[in-house]
Order: structure tokens, then C-alpha cells, then sequence
């Protein structure tokens, strides 16, 4: 897989996540298998691949579902509120998830832990010769896959 495919690739993969909005999430499918349930929605030639216009039309409509998903009142747009709620709702995801102690805080080791899950997790990711650890390509590709995330939400808040 050619580096453009595998950026574009990580970049639906990390926007799908994030409408689903669980915190480091697993999910009940693996990477492999919500791959091959995007690729069965959007893969309209049947070619077993998602071309340009497939992965646009996916993009298209997960970001639609993200945004009804985070628009409470329905104006069609994301408030400074809406987007304060969801980091709330976020928070209250990771604490309930790290939160070992139950005071409603993450301390030093409950960091640690959520660090360490959310390492393995690019990791697991980004891991394409399955070594269990990042390369270089790996790395750069996990780079430019935050990058374009951060980016993107940039571009969303000025909106």
C-alpha cells in the first residue's frame, strides 16, 4: 500500500472514531473489521477498494453524522457550547474509563495507564509490518495522521 493510500486511509479511519466518540475505544470490531465494514458501505464499484469518490462520499457522510451527533439544538451549527459539551462528554468517557480510584480525577498512575492504552492503540494502528512497534514510515505516518487531525479541528473552530 503506497503512502497516500495508507494516510488517506488512517485519516477516514481516525474520522470514523471520532464519531463514534468513545474514549480509546476498541470497540467490538477490530481495525481489520471496521475497515472491511467501511469498505462494504462505501465500495460502490465492488472492486474491493474505496477510489477517491468513495472515500469523499464516506467522508462526507461521517462528518454529517458527526456534526448532527454534536449539534444539541439543531441550528445546523456547532457552538462554542456544543463543542464544550462534547470535551465534557469526553472527559467524563475518560474518567469513567481511568478513573480507577473513583474521585473524579485522574492521578499519576491513571495517567499513566490511559497513556499507555492510547500508545499501544497507534500502535496497533500504525503497525503495518506487524513488528509491534513503530518504524519510521510508521511513525511518520502516525505524525502526519495527528497533523491532519489537528488541522482539521483548527479549521472547524473558526468556522
Amino acid at each position: 500500500m503506497n503512502n497516500s493510500k495508507l494516510i488517506t486511509l488512517t485519516s477516514l479511519l481516525t474520522l470514523i472514531l471520532s464519531f463514534s466518540f468513545p474514549v480509546f475505544a476498541e470497540g467490538e470490531l477490530g481495525w481489520q473489521a471496521k475497515r472491511e465494514e467501511i469498505k462494504k458501505q462505501f465500495d460502490v464499484d465492488g472492486n474491493g477498494e474505496l477510489n477517491q469518490t468513495e472515500r469523499q462520499a464516506a467522508h462526507e457522510t461521517f462528518k454529517q453524522k458527526r456534526k448532527e451527533y454534536m449539534d444539541k439544538d439543531g441550528d445546523g451549527e456547532i457552538s462554542g457550547a456544543e463543542r464544550m459539551a462534547m470535551k465534557k462528554e469526553r472527559r467524563a468517557k475518560l474518567l469513567e474509563k481511568f478513573d480507577a480510584d473513583g474521585d473524579g480525577q485522574l492521578n499519576e498512575s491513571e495517567r499513566k495507564a490511559a497513556k499507555e492504552k492510547r500508545r499501544e492503540m497507534i500502535v496497533k494502528r500504525f503497525d503495518t509490518d506487524g513488528d509491534g512497534k513503530l518504524n519510521d514510515a510508521e511513525r511518520e505516518a502516525a505524525k502526519e495522521a495527528k497533523f491532519k487531525r489537528c488541522k482539521k479541528r483548527a479549521e472547524n473552530m473558526a468556522v
